[in-house]
């Protein structure tokens, strides 16, 4: 079987919308945000010396968000509508998104970002870094 994202002939280990994992290397979308795709950048297994997986919240601002919504909706009329909006809003914020990290021997951080339903996903990309990272060649 050839792998279209290492462009050799290997069977694939993992692979989801972060990227792909084999036995010795990595494929990672570098710069990944809720907007853009990222890069796709290949490292070879050996290079990575360490992978995490952080939730970003802003605590803060759902707060603010979610009383200037509950706010709007006591006003009633056009505003239950502008209520609703900053109050999804500030869950969404709440809840958090996503964010992996993997560094390298050179000390370069790579960073990944996810939607909040991502959260899935992100995880088991984590779990397959892992896995890899120590696994007995």
């Amino acid at each position: 079987m050839v792998d279209t994202t290492f462009g050799r002939d290997v069977a694939q280990a993992f692979s989801n919308e972060f990227g792909a994992v084999q036995s010795d290397r990595i494929a990672l979308y570098a710069k990944k945000s809720w907007f853009g795709g990222g890069s796709l950048e290949e490292l070879p297994i050996r290079h990575v010396t360490s992978v995490r997986l952080e939730t970003s919240r802003s605590v803060f601002g759902s707060i603010l968000l979610l009383i200037i919504g509950l706010g709007a909706l006591y006003v009633g009329g056009g505003g239950i509508v502008v209520g609703l909006i900053l109050a999804a809003l500030g869950v969404v914020l709440l809840l958090g998104w996503p964010a992996v990290t993997i560094n390298t021997a050179g000390n370069d951080l790579r960073r990944m970002t996810g939607t909040i339903f991502s959260k899935p996903a992100a995880e088991a990309y984590v779990t397959a870094v892992r896995k890899a990272l120590f696994a007995k060649p």
